[in-house]
């Protein structure tokens, strides 16, 4: 078998994922919407380990349960939780054998996330923090208009105090406001199904990202398709307001 050649040699420091089409993948084989989640939630542990220890990117964000999410129906919430509560406490040594930090955005003081699944989130948080070269951030119960509300209220609170003049807010301000301060900006983002919108996600963080949009239904989302877009994506010029490079 020949070995595969490629290797991302265009920077990219961090990757987001709309991990879309859970549902859309189980009807059309006739499964339920929960045989859909579970698929998908089997597939992150293949493309993040592809992402950090095949082409050494140092952040995935994966967009895992919206702010809007909360209108679906309550039994099917549950499930999506009873699933990340698994996914958490299955993979937490993995996650601590390899070094990866896990960090959770999102307004996690909602009085709606059931307190079991605080406890595994906190857990998980607590016992990687000290890991740095790879990065997993979770975006839960994550909407990207209400963290820049949460930047504001940080920020207002700080020159309240007098700990900040109102003159020194800059961008790096609002930066270390976010809820991951130390992330940074996202240099390419993938959302599966077909759907090709950001749907509320990292509003500041994707300002000068590169779009990918893939037909594939994030349960089939690959080895193989995750090789594909990083393709895509190396044979785009990042200008970030510059001139074309020649």
């Amino acid at each position: 078998m020949k070995k595969d050649s490629f290797q991302l040699t265009k920077k990219l420091d961090h990757i987001a994922f709309i991990m879309d089409g859970n549902g859309r993948w189980a009807k059309k084989r006739g499964l339920s919407r929960s045989s859909g989640h579970k698929a998908g939630v089997n597939r992150i542990s293949e493309i993040i380990d592809q992402c950090f220890f095949t082409y050494n990117i140092k952040t995935v964000s994966l967009y895992c349960f919206s702010t809007e999410n909360w209108n679906r129906p309550e039994k099917e919430i549950s499930y999506l939780f009873s699933l990340l509560k698994k996914f958490f406490e299955n993979n937490l040594e993995d996650f601590k054998s390899k070094q990866v930090r896990i960090a959770v955005s999102g307004d996690l003081l909602d009085s709606r996330i059931p307190q079991d699944i605080l406890d595994v989130i906190y857990k998980c948080i607590e016992e990687t923090k000290s890991y740095s070269l790879h990065t997993f951030n979770v975006l839960f119960n994550y909407g990207g208009r209400r963290e820049l509300v949460f930047a504001c209220k940080n920020i207002v609170k700080n020159v309240q105090s007098g700990v900040l003049d109102l003159n020194d807010i800059d961008e790096a301000v609002l930066q270390d406001s976010l809820y991951q301060k130390d992330i940074g900006d996202v240099d390419l983002l993938i959302r599966t199904s077909g759907e090709e919108r950001i749907s509320n996600c990292l509003l500041y963080e994707l300002a000068y990202a590169e779009f990918i949009f893939t037909q594939t239904y994030w349960p089939d989302f690959n080895k193989k398709k995750l090789k594909e877009c990083l393709e895509i994506y190396q044979n785009r010029n990042r200008r970030f307001g510059g001139l074309k490079n020649e």
